[in-house]
């Protein structure tokens, strides 16, 4: 960025600097042009009106010296009506041209630069369509309002320009180049510190996310230890004290029984959520074979496959795991399906390695009845959503061919983008 700011604002200055150099080249021809008319042609031309019959030739030899010199090209002197009653070329004596709006102007009492490529009139010096510079000059004689026209060579402005370029380029290219090489350092010093930050962020969220594995560990450990181990341990003084309890109450007791068992298994469950078991490698697999468990006690036919892909990042492979629990949680709970099937396999997402979990079923679909489970709306889908976003993933829910549901989510296998 520092370079390309570096050409475009170089492109700038040279651009401005052509600019102003032919500016001031262009202002210092007017000047010259003024200076020419006010202290040479004016008093001359002045005197000639008056009748002095020598005062027209020491105006053409003095401007032959600066003919012979090419400062100037040619000089005429006109009347208000377009006439020409001087010029260093004495044949154009007496002709006449079309007034043109510089010469109104000029009559007006402004001084006028133009590039002329066909004056007009002719003359030796312009002769071959040379580009010209003509400068029309107010001034008064005898109380008339005449215009001298100085024409200057176009060679003389490139000349002027040039120098003037020559000038104004390495001072201002040159004070960019300093600047840059002085913000050399600075950026070099900022990139160094942004990229120590970046370091220390990223050491920042492992520690936060071991810090939260642990305590997730901490917490399914207590629930274990604790009321898991205490209510299994009801439920088994439950079942020993059946025998001992007249028959008509044992009913109540084996609903007790039940009950407790359950609560069990849902603390069972909280803790897998809480803190899943081992997804690395070929833990991942296992853990999704235990959470098809509950569908097959239910008599729904699921097959699971599973093609062989690398270690995924922890974050990456729980959220593959929340992914396949939401999905199959649909199932049992909407779908009233007889098969379902869950796969995973490597595939790539924006060039990127990634892993596509397909999980369907040929149950009521989407929307299809009143079991059925639609996407907008739905808790547990927009919380997998949003899990797959924060890691770059991807997931789709729509009608699976043949009836029922198919959700496939892309998950990329590296670590996610931390946001």
């Amino acid at each position: 960025m520092g370079a390309l700011a570096l050409v475009v604002v170089g492109a700038g200055t040279v651009w401005l600097s052509e600019y102003l150099a032919r500016k001031n080249a262009l202002d210092e021809v007017q000047r010259t042009a003024v200076r020419l008319t006010d202290n040479l042609v004016a008093p001359l031309v002045e005197e000639a009106l008056s009748g002095d019959p020598t005062a027209y030739e020491d105006l053409q030899r003095i401007v032959d010296v600066r003919l012979s010199d090419r400062s100037i090209a040619s000089v005429l002197v006109w009347d208000a009506t377009g006439g020409v009653i001087w010029a260093s070329e004495p044949d154009l004596v007496g002709e006449r041209a079309d007034v043109s709006e510089d010469f109104r102007r000029a009559l007006d009492g402004e001084v006028v630069a133009t590039v002329d490529e066909e004056p007009e009139t002719r003359y030796v010096q312009v002769a071959g369509g040379e580009q010209m510079l003509e400068v029309y000059v107010p001034m008064r004689a005898q109380g008339a309002p005449l215009v001298v026209e100085t024409y200057f060579s176009y060679e003389t402005i490139e000349r002027q320009t040039a120098l003037l370029r020559a000038e104004i380029l390495p001072l201002a290219v040159g004070a960019l180049l300093i600047l840059q090489l002085l913000q050399v350092p600075i950026a070099v010093s900022l990139v160094r510190r942004v990229r120590r930050q970046e370091v220390e962020r990223a050491d920042l969220l492992a520690r936060s996310f071991a810090a939260s594995e642990r305590e997730r560990r901490a917490i399914a450990g207590d629930v274990h230890d604790g009321p898991v181990q205490e209510l299994a341990g009801v439920s088994y003084a439950l079942s020993a004290l059946r025998t001992s309890v007249p028959p008509e109450q044992q009913g109540t007791v084996d609903r007790l029984v039940g009950t407790v068992r359950d609560a069990v298994r849902s603390l069972r469950r909280l803790m897998v959520d809480i803190y899943p078991p081992d997804l690395s490698g070929a833990g991942l697999v296992v853990a999704i074979l235990d959470l098809v468990a509950p569908l097959r006690e239910q008599d729904v036919d699921v097959q699971v496959r599973a093609e062989p892909f690398g270690n995924l990042d922890p974050h990456v492979a729980g959220v593959v795991y929340r992914t396949v629990k939401e999905a199959l949680a649909n199932v049992i709970r909407h779908a009233s399906a007889q098969h379902a099937l869950v796969r995973l396999e490597p595939t790539e997402l924006h060039g990127r390695p990634a892993v596509r979990l397909e999980v369907s079923d040929d149950g009521v679909g989407l929307g299809a009845g009143p079991g059925a489970v639609a996407e907008e709306g739905h808790l547990g889908l927009r919380l997998v959503r949003d899990r797959l976003e924060e890691i770059d993933g991807e997931l789709t829910v729509e009608p699976r061919d043949g009836g029922g549901t198919c959700v496939v989510a892309v998950v990329p296998t590296g670590a996610p983008a931390r946001r």
